[in-house]
């Protein structure tokens, strides 16, 4: 199997696993926020939830380097040697991050590194969308409008993973009520509020994913 097989293999692999969790984390929260379920059920949704959050976190983390490591192999991008390889290294820190914030960042724990995780996504976001819109508009030759066109949008995928992550603030204090079965009213009212804030915007990402699959297959 050639190079580009392989990359095509795993990039389609990371859609699978981003798009195809993203779902389940869907209907388990529709679980988590009815309060009319025992306090078990809606635990046991939250920890199937939690579970498969990690699946879209790591295939966002690895759509990156695929996508760009593709585009150089198949000449959409035009970009020095070291790009590709720095990437990657790149990549695997902020893989590393991804898994000790889940492994580790609970409650209160590693606010430095939280906050440090914030300002990555939101300088990825600057970076992707600039280039992006950069390339859209002919001002870098580098890049074609094909792949600027899947920056800008994959810079939009990250950063309503960051308004995901904002929006889902009153969660965890609330969700601690209900894990004591203490839960009054108003944390289950947090709870709804917090996760139905996040839906516009995990709809928006399903929604950029399957732009930028049509591009990548180039349906239009």
């Amino acid at each position: 199997m050639t190079e580009i097989a392989l990359l095509k293999f795993a990039h389609v692999l990371g859609l699978v696993y981003w798009l195809g969790a993203d779902l389940g984390v869907f209907y388990s929260s529709y679980v988590l926020c009815d309060d009319q379920q025992p306090s078990a059920v809606r635990v046991s949704a939250a920890k199937i939830l939690f579970a498969l959050d990690q699946a879209p976190r790591v295939s966002m983390t690895l759509m990156l380097p695929l996508g760009v490591h593709l585009a150089v192999s198949l000449g959409y991008i035009v970009a020095p040697a070291w790009l590709v390889p720095a990437l990657w290294l790149l990549t695997a820190g902020w893989l590393t991050m991804v898994l000790v914030l889940h492994f580790k960042g609970h409650g209160d724990a590693l606010p430095g590194l939280k906050r440090f995780d914030l300002a990555f996504r939101a300088l990825l976001v600057v970076a992707l969308v600039g280039i992006g819109v950069t390339a859209i508009i002919g001002a870098m030759p580098s890049v074609t409008t094909w792949a600027g066109i899947k920056l800008a949008v994959f810079g939009g995928l990250v950063f309503c993973g960051l308004m995901v992550r904002l929006r889902l603030k009153p969660f965890e204090p609330a969700f601690g009520q209900l894990l004591r079965g203490e839960a009054t009213a108003a944390d289950n009212d947090a709870i709804h509020r917090s996760i139905g804030g996040t839906r516009p915007f995990v709809l928006t990402i399903w929604v950029g994913l399957l732009l930028n699959t049509a591009l990548g297959v180039h349906v239009f």
